[in-house]
């Protein structure tokens, strides 16, 4: 019973100091013009810097707690696995040769922007060329000022 009343008090102190600071329960607004354009300019920043195996440069964009969903893959990449991911790509002599986002919609939920795009794009490794349309949908979060990418999830659109 003691031990009961401990974790209800644990529970209760979470939920009334944590939750309210973590805008659980608010609800989402579109951002302002300079905010949109901010967090566009970085999600571009992200896939350039993948497909450029900019390694300093994605380390700063994407959070240490980053998760990713690709295509027809089972297994969900962390951040360690998503840069790997930049490394062998470019070890493949991989390049982007064009990438549109020709429609994307953002919400945001205080300091956690969600981003949904249809995104078209062509890249090439080992000298084949691959074209694909498909959806992302990713997430930011505002941490000391800055726009940092904590999760995507990318598939077929099928």
């Amino acid at each position: 019973m003691k031990l009961t009343k401990v974790l209800f008090c644990a529970v209760a102190i979470f939920a009334l100091g944590v939750l309210p600071l973590s805008g659980y329960g608010q609800t989402h607004t579109k951002p302002t013009e300079s905010e949109r354009k901010e967090l566009l300019t970085v999600r571009l920043l992200v896939w350039d810097s993948y497909f450029d195996n900019d390694q300093k440069q994605l380390k700063k964009l994407i959070g240490d707690d980053f998760l990713t969903i690709n295509p027809g893959e089972e297994h969900w990449q962390d951040k360690e696995e998503f840069l790997t991911g930049a490394q062998h790509f470019a070890e493949h002599h991989g390049k982007l040769v064009s990438l549109d986002f020709p429609k994307t919609e953002i919400q945001e939920f205080g300091d956690v922007a969600v981003l949904y795009s249809l995104v078209r794009i062509t890249m090439e490794s080992d000298g084949k060329r691959e074209s694909l349309s498909c959806r992302s949908t990713e997430i930011f979060h505002k941490r000391e000022g800055q726009w940092v990418n904590t999760g995507a999830h990318v598939d077929s659109g099928r």
